[in-house]
């Protein structure tokens, strides 16, 4: 878009509007910490430039975190700005891939909690589990968990989570983290003594262990239908890139 084209358009905008293109473009001229491992087969310079800039706009008017959907259209609108070729899935509620680049397909997730560590991931919502309701045993969520876990890990190749920090009332650092499936396919190894007898809430957990140790929690969620899991140690994970962006602060109670 030639500059002359931006102030064309610019005249089109009322008042509101033109206030609105103000803040955009004071934000995109903001200095932020950026952080790229150039062994990354993902994140380029310009995938770096195009995210970075998404989340630059976004934050100028809004105090919220990247969520899920949004992190989904800028991670494939960032891939294709870095001359990948880059789709959606077709459907919002599929359980594989959310997003296919160069014929590689991603799960993308997010995680900003208020309670985000900085050492281990969480994935809240790994993938819908309305099969736990009808375990009772550890013999069951052993028998309907392990196939339709792995089965789940066949419909995408990699997965990646954009994690998100408050830093004081001003700034939010994002890491665009990839979780390795090998990590999670640990389950495998899963048998009934892993797991726990049915909780108050109908689910039950199971701990991942490898030649590590403790790799990760598997969480069958009863109250809510959904598999999660917490404690993958980041250190194990590969950090593709971080950015730390200016936000308007939160809003006062």
């Amino acid at each position: 878009m030639t500059l002359e084209l931006l102030v064309a358009q610019a005249q089109l905008l009322d008042s509101a509007q033109l206030e609105m293109l103000r803040e955009m473009a004071e934000a995109l001229q903001q200095p932020c910490e950026v952080r790229v491992d150039p062994a990354s087969d993902l994140v380029s310079s310009e995938f770096s430039d195009y995210l970075l800039n998404r989340l630059k706009i976004h934050h100028a008017t809004s105090e919220e975190k990247f969520k899920k959907a949004s992190f989904e259209y800028a991670f494939i609108a960032a891939a294709r700005y870095a001359g990948a070729s880059a789709s959606k899935t077709k459907s919002q509620t599929f359980q594989g891939a959310d997003a296919a680049v160069n014929g590689v397909r991603w799960s993308l997730k997010t995680e900003a909690s208020a309670k985000i560590s900085r050492s281990s991931i969480v994935v809240s919502k790994f993938s819908e589990a309305r099969w736990i309701r009808d375990c009772e045993t550890p013999g069951d969520f052993a028998r309907e968990c392990l196939p339709r876990f792995l089965g789940h890990l066949d419909e995408y190749d990699r997965i990646a989570t954009l994690r998100a920090f408050s830093v004081g009332r001003e700034f939010v650092r994002y890491e665009l983290v990839e979780i390795p499936k090998g990590l999670l396919m640990g389950v495998s190894k899963l048998t009934e003594r892993d797991f726990t007898p049915r909780t108050r809430n109908g689910g039950s957990s199971a701990l991942v262990r490898d030649f590590n140790g403790i790799a990760f929690k598997l969480v069958l969620d009863g109250s809510v239908e959904k598999v999660t899991l917490s404690r993958l140690p980041v250190q194990r994970c590969w950090v593709h890139a971080s950015w730390v962006v200016p936000t308007i602060p939160a809003t006062e109670e």
